[in-house]
């Protein structure tokens, strides 16, 4: 376990890759653009302007963030979900961010995965 926290603690907060063109931002919570430096609390966890990034996202940049869980959503109106009878991925209407977290960590809940390359998505059902 040790070791693992180890190597956890090299890990950047924020990954950028670019495919084919298109510029991905990949972030616990919350994703900043490149040339801003947040704090490390700001990509773990987000900040008092979470709810304004998932609604506009970082514009040039597709943001894919986990941390709030997708079916706890508030405000669902403002973007969509890629499957209706379960926790699924969560896109806003910009098409600029998309949650991740689809509740693995409880019951009923999901690992989600999203092919950058060909847009499918893969989930893995929590027992």
């Amino acid at each position: 376990m040790l070791n693992l926290a180890d190597l956890i603690h090299t890990l950047p907060l924020q990954k950028e890759i670019d495919i084919d063109g298109t510029k991905f931002l990949l972030a616990h919570a919350m994703t900043s653009h490149p040339c801003l430096e947040a704090s490390a609390d700001y990509y773990m966890m987000g900040n008092w302007e979470l709810e304004s990034f998932f609604l506009s996202g970082i514009d040039g940049y597709i943001s894919l963030c986990g941390h709030t869980a997708t079916d706890n959503i508030v405000w669902k109106k403002a973007g969509r979900y890629f499957e209706e009878d379960k926790p699924s991925i969560w896109v806003n209407e910009k098409e600029n961010v998309y949650l991740m977290d689809c509740g693995c960590g409880v019951a009923g809940g999901q690992l989600a995965c999203l092919c950058l390359e060909t847009g499918k998505r893969f989930y893995s059902h929590v027992q």
